[in-house]
C-alpha cells in the first residue's frame, strides 16, 4: 500500500470513529429512571417510589407482615448490569417471607429512562429465576417496564432472584456526526489531490 494510501486510510478510520462517537450502545447501567409499585388481593407492599439514579435503586417491602426494617416481610432490592453491546439485566433480589400474602400479585414499574450512551430500550423479557409461591413477568411498554409477581405467599428465605433481560437499541449519531464525517473526507480528498500535484512538480 502506498504511504498516500496508507493515510487516506488511516484517516477514513479517524474520521468514521469521530463521527460516530456519540452512537454509542444505550445501557441501563448508570442510567436515571421513574420507580413506583402496586399489590391486588391479599398482598401488601410499602415502598418509595421516586426517581433514581443507578446504582442507587429502589427498594421494597411486600408483607403481611409489612415490617421489613424489623426483619418481618418479604424485602426486596434491584440491580442493573450489561451482558453485551445490546443486552442489559435487571436483577431482583429477595430476602425473607410473607404470611397471608395470598392470593395477591405486586407489580414494580421502572421507565422514563434515561440510558447511558444514548439509544432507547427495545424489550423486556424474563431470564432465569424465581420467587418461592410466584410467578414472574415482564412487559415494556415502551415507556415503563413493568414486572409481576403473582402468587399466595411469598418465600425467600435463603435469598432468591429473579432476572430479566432488556433488549437495547444503538443511539443513532447526531446530524452533526455526519458533517463532521463529510468535511473530513472532504479535507483529506484535498490533500490526496494537493499531494499528488507535488509529486508531479
Amino acid at each position: 500500500m502506498t504511504s498516500a494510501r496508507k493515510n487516506l486510510a488511516i484517516g477514513l478510520v479517524t474520521a468514521l470513529s469521530l463521527a460516530f462517537a456519540a452512537a454509542a450502545n444505550a445501557t441501563i447501567v448508570g442510567s436515571t429512571y421513574d420507580f413506583s409499585a402496586s399489590s391486588t388481593g391479599n398482598t401488601a407492599i410499602d415502598t418509595l417510589a421516586g426517581t433514581f439514579t443507578d446504582p442507587v435503586n429502589a427498594g421494597i417491602c411486600v408483607g403481611p407482615p409489612v415490617a421489613c426494617s424489623s426483619g418481618a416481610g418479604l424485602s426486596g432490592s434491584v440491580a442493573f448490569a450489561n451482558v453485551s453491546p445490546h443486552q442489559d439485566t435487571i436483577t431482583f433480589t429477595f430476602y425473607g417471607s410473607t404470611s397471608g400474602a395470598g392470593p395477591g400479585s405486586f407489580s414494580l414499574d421502572l421507565g422514563n429512562f434515561q440510558t447511558t450512551g444514548g439509544g432507547s430500550i427495545l424489550g423486556v423479557s424474563y431470564a432465569s429465576g424465581s420467587l418461592g409461591g410466584a410467578s414472574s413477568t415482564g412487559a415494556w411498554d415502551g415507556t415503563f417496564a413493568s414486572f409481576t409477581f403473582t402468587g399466595g405467599d411469598y418465600d425467600a428465605i435463603g435469598g432468591n432472584t429473579v432476572v430479566f433481560n432488556v433488549d437495547t437499541t444503538r443511539a443513532v449519531p447526531e446530524p452533526g456526526s455526519f458533517f463532521m464525517l463529510m468535511g473530513g473526507l472532504g479535507l483529506l480528498g484535498l490533500g490526496l489531490i494537493a499531494r499528488r500535484k507535488l509529486q508531479r512538480d
